[in-house]
């Protein structure tokens, strides 16, 4: 099973599925999509305030992605702002970007202001990752001391068990 998903893996289209799997997980999917979110909006508020032009800029945050899915979806945004359209339209048609991020990134397009609301967007969601990330070690903890509890009271009843029964023999 292993070698098959690892051979799927480097094709194009079973990287595609796997990484759009990645992002439907039910606990873990929405942490990969806030991951991603975070990075594409910081990396792309730096590469604007730098001076860097927007194309240039959607090209090198594509590459810093490392989910196909998203990847994707930076070319279509970057295919459509080249033919004269915001950025804002195409994340929101996509459908793989909250809503709350297209409508900031409208909103910042409107204002003029895209790089600092491209900041807000990417310190929101990094504040989201470690609230959530907080929230399932602390759901994970007492999860752990359980299983090595269970393994534990299972090794001493392996070893006791034996035991019984010589004793019960010997008598």
């Amino acid at each position: 099973f292993r070698r098959v998903l690892f051979r799927s893996k480097k094709k194009e289209s079973g990287r595609y599925k796997w990484d759009g799997f990645k992002l439907k997980i039910p606990v873990f999917g929405p942490i990969f999509r806030m991951i991603a979110v975070a990075r594409l909006t910081r990396t792309l508020s730096t590469l604007l305030s730098s001076g860097v032009g927007l194309l240039a800029s959607l090209e090198i945050v594509r590459n810093i992605l490392s989910n196909a899915v998203l990847e994707k979806t930076i070319d279509n945004v970057r295919d459509a702002v080249r033919e004269g359209e915001n950025i804002a339209t195409p994340l929101k048609r996509s459908g793989e970007f909250p809503p709350m991020v297209t409508h900031m990134v409208a909103i910042g397009e409107q204002t003029g202001e895209l790089e600092p609301m491209l900041g807000r967007i990417a310190n929101a969601y990094e504040t989201q990752v470690q609230t959530k990330i907080g929230m399932l070690t602390s759901i994970l903890e007492p999860i752990m001391i359980l299983a090595m509890g269970g393994s534990v009271a299972m090794i001493v009843f392996a070893i006791l068990t034996p035991i019984m029964q010589m004793s019960q023999i010997a008598s």
